[in-house]
């Protein structure tokens, strides 16, 4: 009987350690980068509060980049990104681009999910994360700091490489 009882509980022990901490999101960052551009000034008064990206990023001195990425869940649960931060730009946005009627449009979107075991990428053309009005020049070679915000997995800071287009 007391032998019966100490493999059923060493049974549930394997069982239990065997299930936990696996099951929730288990996120990796892939190959982020970001593309190269220059900080733009304003030209002149009437230019102010534009920037070369027109319309996106209105509001916003200093020009705008881009950044991409494959984002892995090896977990057992989903997860979704919702933030982004950087000190390279005064604004981070995630963005989505379409082809509707023949024309390319970005709008910005509230987040991405990241299917369990699975992976999603941004890349150009896709879904990717806006750097809207650039406090420096993003010169091939340079590092910039990421704060990806998921809602499980909460912060995860990563280094893209600044890439030529």
């Amino acid at each position: 009987m007391k032998t019966r009882f100490v493999i059923l509980v060493t049974l549930i022990v394997l069982v239990v350690s065997a299930c936990g901490g696996a099951s929730g999101p288990d996120i990796q960052v892939e190959d982020p980068w970001v593309r190269a551009a220059p900080m733009l000034e304003k030209q002149n008064e009437s230019d102010e509060g534009m920037s070369s990206g027109g319309e996106m990023g209105s509001q916003m001195d200093g020009g705008n980049s881009a950044a991409y990425m494959t984002i892995a869940n090896k977990g057992r649960q989903a997860d979704r990104l919702v933030t982004v931060k950087s000190d390279a730009a005064q604004a981070v946005e995630i963005h989505i681009s379409k082809m509707v009627d023949d024309v390319m449009t970005m709008h910005q979107v509230d987040g991405v999910d990241v299917p369990a075991r699975g992976q999603v990428e941004l890349k150009p053309g896709g879904l990717h994360i806006m750097l809207i009005g650039l406090s420096r020049d993003l010169n091939a070679g340079d590092q910039v700091s990421l704060s990806l915000g998921f809602e499980k997995s909460g912060e995860i800071i990563v280094e893209a490489e600044v890439r030529a287009p």
